[in-house]
């Protein structure tokens, strides 16, 4: 048993890491690294570390390309992103959206941080000055929002000693490659607008029919939960890349059959592309063109709850749903970054309807100066019949998503939760969800008592088995082989998940406050998810910090203002949630 700390760090560090980045260190042909009037995040990236440090000399990535690379200014991008390694096709110099994946982004780290690779090749550069903390930090920022060659990745400008002197622009990732007709298929969402400086989480549904796609050893009934006679296709590995601009993505398909130009529908649009907002009719492959989709109406909604634009039962996504179980939807993907791949144990696999709805729920936000898109791609890779052994199941607990409400101001709060697998179930991974003020999260492996609410739920004593600090990129935890959990008794298949948030506790300018609070539009009740009312504020500054204040700036004294919040659970990422996440399979007997 061997759990990763990262996603695909097993694969990384089992490669020579040589990967044709060679450590050449000689600046002698080395451009001037002053900075200029960058025009991109990438052209600053060739000036000041590339040409900086000598990388592009002619003995090394230069005229000689040592290992097939070169790095000279007008070949390095199209050389680096989204090409396979020589050592290895089936990694990538830089995997746009994972630094985790990208070679480039493990060779310096592996300078900058010291970090043994284990005789398994050697940082860059070898002999020179390895990268600073910051210059690392630019690259890896640089990387999760896409790695173009064109644009201003937020904060970059500023970590590579450049004057941040130009506004940013939003995060763009490329297509994926649309899979080969014996590989896969794709789904595309189209492009959901998202103005400047502002936030949004959505749905929206597309009409699929890959009748014609599917070759016929990949189909096979879809049995249990599914109509009589219903035919599906069986898929293993899945991948999704969208902007780096989403805060999560959840991706499923609506279960019943349905006319989608019938009444139980709304009205079908383009999203995207040059007839955006026009009619369309969802049957028709192409009907919008390139680079865009037909869909039903971008409406806000939180997980698809309440969507007008879809049959009644649309909505039914709740637990047992995600787990493969009753609800009116399964899920097909999702993350909380810009690209995922889930490559789950050889054997198994997930089915899908042939032809179906897939349930578009987005949540991004855009902190920049300029209107954008989000559009979102999944390809999955067909599972052959001696690959389908069990079905793969998710783990989405999201019964106490908002367990943490109220966090008083200048506070910390952690709440603990339980979720149980089914008897014989293999675990498979563990991974987390939470917001900004999500600081901690940990989750122990059985055995553990089931809790029967999570004011009753207490934090384990003995050391977690995950742990994950960043909210903006949760620990994925993989465990090879999967974990055997057989045991008759509840408690010998019981998780506890606790998370700490923290509300301006350890640096009071963190607190939620009502005056820079973004309004999703949406809230619950009694939750706070669009503001706190006047009789919640507490004092933010001043000699009467954390006095109640009732909206009244004057009982805060001087340099203090009526402005901090208790922190609720709600959709901004300025709110917060609590959501275990993995995957499993059960092999009964």
């Amino acid at each position: 048993m061997e759990a990763l700390p990262q996603p695909f760090a097993l694969s990384v560090f089992v490669l020579s890491l040589s990967m044709g980045l060679s450590a050449c260190s000689d600046s002698s042909d080395a451009s001037d690294t002053k900075c200029g009037e960058f025009e991109s995040t990438y052209a600053a990236i060739q000036q000041t570390v590339f040409d900086g440090s000598g990388c592009t000399a002619s003995v090394c990535h230069g005229d000689a390309r040592q290992g097939g690379l070169d790095l000279r200014a007008d070949a390095s991008h199209a050389a680096l992103v989204s090409v396979s390694s020589q050592i290895d096709p089936s990694m990538e110099r830089v995997f746009p959206g994972d630094q985790d994946r990208s070679l480039l982004y493990l060779k310096l780290l592996s300078a900058t941080e010291g970090i043994d690779l284990g005789g398994r090749g050697q940082g860059m550069p070898a002999d020179g000055e390895p990268l600073t903390t910051d210059q690392l930090e630019a690259i890896r920022l640089w990387i999760r929002g896409g790695a173009s060659e064109i644009g201003i990745v937020a904060d970059t400008l500023g970590l590579l000693g450049c004057e941040e002197n130009v506004d940013a622009d939003p995060n763009k990732i490329d297509p994926l490659p649309v899979p080969g007709p014996q590989e896969g298929v794709q789904f595309y969402s189209g492009g959901w607008a998202l103005p400047a400086e502002s936030e949004n989480e959505v749905c929206f549904a597309s009409y699929y029919d890959f009748s014609e796609q599917v070759p016929p050893e990949f189909r096979l009934p879809c049995g249990e939960g599914f109509e009589p006679g219903r035919e599906c296709f069986a898929f293993w590995r899945s991948e999704l890349a969208q902007d780096g601009l989403s805060h999560h993505s959840i991706i499923s398909v609506y279960k019943p059959e349905s006319d989608p130009t019938g009444g139980d529908w709304g009205e079908w649009t383009c999203l995207g592309g040059d007839r955006d907002g026009s009619p369309c009719d969802p049957t028709v492959a192409g009907t919008c063109g390139t680079r865009a989709q037909c869909t039903t109406r971008v409406r806000t909604s939180v997980a698809c709850i309440a969507y007008s634009e879809a049959p009644d039962d649309f909505s039914d996504f709740g637990v047992a749903a995600v787990a493969g179980g009753s609800g009116t939807r399964t899920q097909l993907s999702g993350s909380q970054e810009s690209t995922f791949i889930d490559e789950p144990e050889v054997g198994v696999y997930s089915l899908l309807p042939l032809r179906g709805f897939v349930a578009w729920n987005s949540h991004a936000f855009n902190l920049t100066t300029k209107d954008t898109t989000v559009e979102q791609w999944v390809n999955l890779t067909f599972a052959p019949s001696d690959e389908r052994i069990w079905l793969k199941r998710d783990i989405f607990e999201s019964g106490d998503i908002f367990a943490m409400s109220p966090v008083a101001p200048f506070s910390k709060r952690e709440v603990c939760t339980t979720f149980t697998l089914p008897r014989y179930s293999r675990l498979m991974s563990l991974s987390s969800h939470m917001h900004e003020r999500g600081e901690r999260f940990r989750i122990w492996l059985p055995p553990n008592q089931p809790c029967s609410s999570p004011s009753t739920c207490e934090v384990p004593t003995r050391q977690s088995d995950y742990e994950s600090f960043l909210y903006d990129d949760p620990v994925y935890t993989y465990y090879t082989p999967p974990l055997p959990y057989d045991g008759a008794g509840e408690a010998d298949r019981t998780f506890r998940a606790c998370a700490v948030y923290d509300n301006g506790a350890d640096d009071p300018l963190e607190v939620k406050r009502e005056s820079t609070k973004p309004n999703s539009g949406v809230c619950f009740v009694p939750f706070a998810g669009c503001g706190c009312e006047a009789r919640e504020r507490v004092c933010l500054g001043g000699a009467n910090q954390g006095r109640p204040c009732g909206g009244d700036d004057s009982v805060c004294g001087q340099d203090g203002i009526c402005d901090a919040c208790p922190l609720y659970g709600g959709v901004t990422t300025d709110d917060e949630m609590f959501i275990p996440l993995g995957s499993y399979f059960v092999q009964e007997p």
